[in-house]
């Protein structure tokens, strides 16, 4: 009689034991529901919130993970003073319950760009793209989209041209009060750049960079581009580089903007490989020798008849100059072009 009491009171146990534990199973799954819900409503990008760029989203992936459902993604970027949305059927999210604050998005093919009145822009195809957002107790801690077998479709002529890239990163690191940018892209082809270079060889870029101080969400985009000029806001351009074939192009330096709202300040340019290029725009077809006449133009510019033009890149076809923009004004080197700067806004 003993035996089956204790028998029954191991099996009330064992059972009070397991409702506890998927009790248990059950609070810290909702309060990591609760956490990614939280994060996904904190305004992060531009003004809005993740959640906005959903019609509707549901959360769910009990007990083990955390799995965001999206549907009809619709996202606002800002291309000068024209505002796009890009839009997906779905997005679908997971994260772990141990990491609410971490989520990984895949977003459905194609990603069709439009206008606000619904009109076409262009078509984004792809093979895979994932947005990685994570976020810390002072708002976003870090964003990266990876993105494979990019099919751009332009649909209107503003929409650029048509291109293909293999692969391409970008990511958004918040440090102190500034934003450090990098992206990468790997395996870019498009005709029309094809016929420019007169080579058929895939193209590589990356930009390194850095936005001091960091654009505070605002959903008048002007008025925080405004209020970062005020600030003294720049930014830095730490290695641009292309590379296709044996031709390179690379830049760093660092712009603002004026009173008038024109990118102003100062870009080191150099380009390697860049003769028949050269030849096609007018410029001797030795860059060399071009380049040893503009150096010795700077020299005298600085008030030093005497001072030597400065060391010169290898190669025939080679160029490093100055790119400086002041006032609206574009100087190559000491030569003012003919183009001018008009304000952002």
């Amino acid at each position: 009689m003993a035996s089956l009491f204790s028998s029954r009171v191991f099996r009330r146990s064992l059972l009070a034991l397991v409702v506890l534990l998927c009790l248990a199973v059950g609070e810290f799954w909702l309060y990591a529901a609760n956490n990614l819900a939280r994060h996904m409503h904190e305004q992060t990008f531009g003004g809005a919130a993740l959640a906005d760029f959903c019609a509707s989203s549901e959360i769910g992936g009990f007990p083990f993970r955390l799995r965001l459902n999206c549907s009809q993604f619709s996202a606002p970027l800002r291309a000068g003073q024209t505002q796009i949305l890009a839009k997906a059927d779905e997005a679908r999210g997971e994260a772990s319950i141990f990491a609410p604050n971490h989520i990984v998005l895949t977003l459905s093919s194609p990603l069709s760009l439009q206008k606000p009145d619904g009109s076409a822009l262009a078509k984004l195809r792809h093979d895979g793209m994932t947005l990685d957002v994570a976020w810390s107790s002072h708002g976003l801690d870090e964003a990266q989209l990876d993105a494979s077998a990019l099919d751009w479709r332009p649909e209107a002529p503003e929409a650029g041209i048509a291109f293909n890239l293999q692969k391409l990163n970008v990511r958004l690191k918040p440090l102190g009060d500034s934003l450090h940018v990098d992206v990468v892209g790997d395996g870019l082809t498009a005709p029309m750049l094809q016929s420019v270079l007169q080579k058929s060889d895939l193209s590589r870029f990356s930009f390194s960079g850095q936005i001091a101080p960091a654009p505070r969400a605002s959903e008048d985009w002007r008025a925080a581009v405004e209020t970062w000029r005020g600030k003294s806001g720049a930014v830095t351009i730490e290695k641009l580089d292309w590379r296709t074939g044996d031709f390179s192009f690379s830049l760093d330096g660092s712009l603002a903007l004026d009173e008038a709202h024109r990118p102003a300040g100062r870009l080191n340019v150099a380009a390697k490989g860049a003769g028949p290029i050269l030849a096609r725009m007018g410029v001797p077809v030795s860059a060399a020798q071009a380049q040893n006449l503009i150096s010795a133009l700077l020299g005298k510019a600085q008030g030093n008849p005497q001072a030597k033009p400065q060391a010169q890149p290898e190669g025939g076809d080679s160029l490093a100059l100055p790119l400086i923009l002041d006032k609206g004004r574009i100087y190559l080197g000491p030569l003012r072009l003919p183009a001018t700067m008009a304000p952002l806004y």
